[in-house]
Parts: structure tokens; sequence; C-alpha cells
């Protein structure tokens, strides 16, 4: 009788053992399809970042072509506008896929370049404060909102182009 109880027993263990198991599985597909979904909206999201980000890296290189060809900005203030536009994207995505500070991806972007980021941090400190905070905030959009800034008619310098 012991032995039909501890039989009885362990059919009943191994019938929760599998129902658990079942449960566990089912749990982990869906656990698996939603981390699938979240790639795809990610990858997708990346993609619309990615193409933003060079439409508005163009019209900002635009801006700044046109304030040199109008003799608004001095050279060395143009080669350093020049530089930080021209990695705009490439900080951009440091920044939305790799997590990185704007300080840290512009850093990446000055290896094997002349430029330093002391250069580029005495540049930003003699601009304008419509500049210089939102560059401080060392985030995606201060970073945007500098750029605008770097490129705008308020950002003319008076003085001629230095040659």
């Amino acid at each position: 009788m012991v032995a039909l109880g501890v039989i009885g027993f362990l059919i009943l263990l191994l019938v929760f053992i599998v129902t658990r198991n079942q449960n566990i599985q089912q749990e982990v597909k869906q656990t698996q399809h939603a981390h699938k979904t979240l790639q795809l909206q990610n990858k997708h999201s990346l993609s619309i970042v990615n193409t933003m980000s060079s439409h508005l890296q163009q019209s900002l290189q635009t801006k700044l072509n046109s304030l040199q060809s109008h003799g608004l900005i001095k050279q060395a203030d143009f080669e350093i506008v020049h530089f930080i536009l021209e990695n705009f994207k490439y900080v951009i995505l440091q920044c939305s896929q790799d997590g990185e500070t704007v300080e840290i991806a512009i850093a990446k972007a000055l290896k094997g370049n002349d430029l330093t980021i002391e250069d580029i941090r005495q540049f930003i400190a003699k601009q304008q404060s419509e500049t210089r905070i939102p560059w401080c905030q060392n985030t995606v959009e201060g970073f945007v909102t500098a750029c605008q800034n770097l490129t705008s008619d308020k950002a003319k310098v008076a003085s001629p182009q230095e040659t």
C-alpha cells in the first residue's frame, strides 16, 4: 500500500513537473518573440535616426558653406565647425546606438585628426550661450541644438574671413 502511495505521489510530481515545464517553455517562446519584435523595432528606429541625421547634416553643412562663402565665419572657426558637422551623423549614431555621450563620440571622431577635444572645448567656450548651454548638456538633443545654433544667422562672426 505504501508502495502504491509513493508511486501515486511520484506520478503527481511528474505531472506537475511536466506541466510546469510546458508553462516555462511557453513563457520562453513569448519572451523570445517579444525580444525579436523589439530588435526589429530598434533596427527600424535606428534606420530612421540614420536617415534624419543624414538630411540634417546636409542641411547644416549647406548653411555652414553659405556662411563661409559670404565671409561671415573665420577660417579657423569654419574648420572646427566643419569637423563637427562632418561627424554629425557619426556622433548621433554613436549616442543613439551605443549609448555614448557626445564628448566621447567626438573624441572617437577626433582620432587621427589634427584637432583635439581641447580645441573644440575652447571654440565652444567662445560661443554664445544659445550654443554653449545645449552643447554642455552632452546629449544628442543638446548636440543637435548646438549645431543648429552654430550655423544660424545669430552665430555669424562679424569679422572678415581669415586666409
